[in-house]
């Protein structure tokens, strides 16, 4: 059994990730804007911005996973919340650093989280690997910080994985919560022309692989966390509807009418880039879902 310690519990992959380690018997416990020592999992509290953590937090860990982020849409892009997004990754990964260090804490495996968005939001054809560079714009240059910011880890000798993550396909929230409503009305529809690929996951299979990084130790540095099924926005809605056995015959939202409502962030649903799993597939992991049609039918029941 080993005793795991997770920034971001609370968001959706850090419970879906929890539930599969307590599954296995491990010990896990978060750090948490307020205290909870009382459940299965125990909160510890941390305060980014006056770099507090409880030092008991700590006791016996031997795994960090690193989720903690505020929410890339949640909020329009303003200048004050983009710098939120970024703090809320680097700076709390700076901090956990810090506290690692001054409790001389000797752990087997770090996993900190990343996005595909690292490779930008371009519509391009090329299937993006984790070798390739990384974009230009507010996304890509969040994520190379983000990654930046375990590099300390890194360089103590501790192994440490990052997992770039596509949109997580769940019942419990992200994407597939906002669009489930429409769709099983018949009111589903693409965004914009429809061709900018959707690079997608289970949410089962994301947490599984975050799992498998905290144990496989011949797991180093990146990887890709998307499914093998490459599909577009298009053919994502329509398998979307059909798993609800509703129509799809709603016109296209205009790209143009998306930027008007949610600005800069309409890039993160106008556009979107292919990206490849061979590598955590070569590292022995095994899909319960890669095909779209199979995870929204698994979503719908």
């Amino acid at each position: 059994m080993a005793n795991i310690l997770i920034t971001g519990g609370s968001g959706l992959v850090g419970r879906a990730i929890s539930e599969q380690l307590l599954q296995r018997g491990h010990q896990v416990s978060w750090l948490s804007r307020s205290e909870d020592l009382s459940g299965r999992i125990k909160k510890y509290k941390w305060n980014i911005e006056k770099e507090f953590i409880d030092e008991r937090a700590f006791e016996g860990i031997q795994a960090i996973i690193h989720l903690a982020g505020a929410g890339i849409v949640n909020k329009a892009w303003t200048e004050s919340y983009k710098k939120e997004l970024l703090d809320s990754r680097v700076k709390s990964s700076e901090l956990v650093f810090k506290y690692v260090l001054k409790k001389n804490i000797t752990l087997k495996s770090f996993v900190g989280g990343s996005a595909v968005g690292y490779y930008g939001s371009i519509n391009s054809g090329h299937i993006y690997s984790e070798g390739d560079s990384p974009g230009s714009d507010f996304l890509s240059r969040t994520s190379i910080l983000w990654e930046k910011s375990y590099d300390p880890f890194q360089n103590e000798g501790i192994r440490t994985v990052i997992i770039r993550t596509g949109i997580v396909l769940s019942k419990q929230g992200g994407a597939y919560r906002k669009l489930k409503l429409l769709f099983q009305f018949g009111l589903g529809s693409p965004i914009g022309d429809g061709k900018q690929a959707f690079p997608w996951i289970h949410i089962d299979d994301l947490a599984a692989i975050f799992v498998k990084a905290l144990f496989d130790e011949s797991m180093t540095a990146i990887y890709n966390a998307v499914a093998t099924e490459q599909v577009n926005n298009v053919e994502f809605s329509k398998a979307l509807a059909q798993s609800f056995k509703r129509p799809f015959f709603m016109p296209n939202i205009p790209a143009s009418l998306m930027r008007l409502v949610m600005g800069e962030r309409a890039i993160t649903i106008t556009n979107g880039v292919k990206v490849s799993n061979a590598k955590i597939k070569q590292s022995g992991f095994e899909f319960n879902f890669e095909k779209v049609a199979e995870a929204l039918k698994e979503l719908a029941s």
